[in-house]
């Protein structure tokens, strides 16, 4: 018997008209759902059939982070289409793949990785102790996977 294998995606929302530090305004139901229609937009019925494992696992609107789960195959349908996608609720949006795993685990170790490279690279821009650990506290408050 073969295990059903899983890929699981790191995504980037930003909102175009919004500065990075302001929450995303969408859900992770509302998420799925147009990511399948976008899937059934571009593959069609075939596209739409092999998403039957799709499945939003975690979705922080202050990180901007988002992780999405499919069978290990399909996700090339996914990532292939996360480029073209426009929308974010109401909202004019981008969407940028960041990482691409095989264990949640290994998506959690790079967003780990991820959050401390962009702490280093912002804190340099703020010149005040409390300023510094306003930013700290807000980008570390990370829900557990």
């Amino acid at each position: 018997m073969v295990r059903v294998k899983y890929r699981y995606i790191l995504v980037q929302i930003r909102c175009n008209d919004r500065p990075a530090s302001e929450p995303v305004s969408i859900s992770s139901h509302a998420l799925f759902t147009y990511i399948s229609e976008q899937v059934e937009r571009y593959y069609g019925e075939f596209g739409s059939a092999s998403m039957l494992r799709l499945n939003v696992i975690y979705f922080n609107a202050k990180t901007h982070l988002c992780i999405i789960q499919t069978r290990h195959g399909p996700h090339r349908f996914i990532t292939s289409i996360l480029p073209l996608l426009t929308v974010a609720g109401s909202e004019v949006a981008r969407y940028r793949t960041l990482y691409v795993g095989a264990t949640l685990k290994q998506c959690q170790k790079f967003i780990v990785k991820y959050q401390h490279r962009y702490i280093n690279k912002t804190i340099g821009e703020y010149r005040g102790v409390m300023q510094k650990q306003k930013l700290i506290e807000d980008v570390t408050k990370m829900k557990q996977l």
